[in-house]
């Protein structure tokens, strides 16, 4: 049997990235200069497996966000009709609506189903018809007639006459519900049937762009897997979880636009204690102290560093090279990095003295080597892409280690990426650009 890559990926098109046919076996390292399209390439990585990964999650947030507007409503039918129901009933429904709103937005376990909205949106319609049918004074008239407006805007649908007014309200009710319905039916089809188009959503929110990739293919042992092409997405096995990492600095973050440091943050509150050898590497033999927490924990500010003396001080008033082994041994703890792990990390150098720059890539090849952790990462710096190479050397994994180089093509601010296999020499050529500035500017 001929051999065949674990992952392969092909990317044209996008961005910076003119062509890259990238092979991921256990390490793959691509180095290239600022704005060459490397992060581009980590996030359409990410974002992939963590669309596959969750994709039932992904759906059902797409579709808790289409049923905000009809919790809405059913929040003004509430408080604009209370005069015609009991307060009890009116307190009850209040409470309902808050906890499906908070639900919604993905800040409470509450299950949200059709029947509960519906039937939620069933109870304020008996309530509102009474306002209709009561001969409501002229302010209460008014209420009911805003409410009506907006159960038009919900259902689309123009203005009719306002004869057999009450049948119109039972017709428009009833479309609000049949769309409920029809929401539900929708995400649990999309669910089954895993339609490609969920993923391409994704990515034009991500990169706020309808410009996607000409292509965009993932294999897995030589068979596709996902391709924009395709009308659906494959079930990934190699791969079935992915970590990005591209700052310690997330830890300083109390609300953040990166999407990837919340993912992080939330993998970081994990509850589990595992032991494994290369955390103790790390406690020991590096940062001389082990990352601790509360019992009952959550946030990344919520950490401590346990210094070898006993002393301990908050994560975030540590050096940032501790923050980025701590990342590394809490991910272990936890369980969260295993053989089905992709990490992908952007610099990973960053922050980091020369000789962390080494241990930093020690426990790289380590995490590749004991767990079977893949790694995909993009760096800038000689002596990671060295100690990479010559590390995996000795511990005997470098059949599996991949090296890259983004060159520049004939079209301007266009990459390719040339595959080094194990050659090393091309990425340290790429790198002599710096010294020859330092002659040009300082000599």
């Amino acid at each position: 049997m001929a051999e065949v890559p674990d992952i392969r990926v092909l990317v044209k098109g996008f961005r910076a990235i003119g062509d890259a046919d990238i092979i991921i076996n256990g390490i793959t390292v691509v180095a290239g200069e600022n704005g060459s399209g490397k992060s581009s390439i980590s996030k359409l990585l990410y974002f992939l497996y963590k669309t596959v990964a969750g994709y039932e999650e992904v759906v059902k947030r797409a579709l808790f966000v289409s049923l905000r507007d009809f919790v809405r409503l059913a929040e003004i039918i509430n408080h604009e009709v209370r005069t015609y129901s009991s307060p009890q009933n009116s307190n009850a429904i209040r409470r309902e609506i808050f906890e499906l709103m908070e639900a919604l937005r993905g800040r409470n376990k509450i299950e949200v189903t059709a029947d509960k909205l519906i039937n939620l949106i069933t109870s304020l319609e008996t309530v509102y018809s009474n306002v209709l049918s009561n001969n409501a004074e002229r302010t209460e008239s008014k209420k009911a007639d805003r409410v009506k407006r907006i159960l038009y805007d919900i259902v689309d649908k123009k203005e009719g006459n306002e004869e057999n007014e009450e049948e119109q309200i039972e017709e428009l009710f009833a479309k609000v519900k049949a769309l409920i319905k029809d929401r539900f039916t929708q995400a649990d089809q999309a669910i089954e049937l895993r339609p490609t188009s969920v993923f391409m959503s994704e990515l034009q929110n991500i990169f706020t762009t309808n410009n996607l990739p000409e292509r965009f293919e993932v294999q897995e042992y030589g068979s596709s897997i996902v391709a924009l092409d395709k009308e659906s997405l494959s079930i990934p096995y190699n791969i079935q979880n992915a970590i990005y990492i591209d700052s310690p600095m997330m830890f300083h973050a109390e609300s953040s636009s990166n999407v990837h440091w919340d993912d992080l943050s939330e993998l970081l509150g994990k509850k589990e204690n595992n032991v494994h050898n290369i955390s103790n590497i790390i406690s020991n033999q590096i940062i001389q102290g082990d990352i601790v927490a509360d019992e009952e924990y959550y946030s990344p500010e919520d950490f401590r560093f346990k210094r070898n003396d006993g002393k301990v001080f908050s994560l975030i008033d540590v050096a940032t090279g501790v923050k980025s082994f701590s990342i590394i041994q809490q991910l272990l703890k936890n369980g969260s990095i295993t053989d089905k792990t992709l990490m992908i990390i952007d610099e990973p150098e960053s922050h980091l003295h020369p000789q962390w720059v080494i241990e930093y890539a020690r426990i790289i090849v380590m995490l590749n080597k004991e767990i079977g952790c893949k790694f995909f990462l993009a760096t800038h710096n000689p002596d990671m892409v060295s100690a990479i190479r010559y590390i995996s050397e000795k511990q005997e994994t470098l059949d599996k280690v991949n090296f890259y180089l983004a060159e520049k093509t004939e079209e301007k601010f266009k990459y390719n990426y040339t595959h080094l296999n194990k050659e090393i020499d091309p990425i340290f050529a790429s790198f002599n650009i710096a010294i020859d500035r330092i002659n040009q500017y300082g000599i």
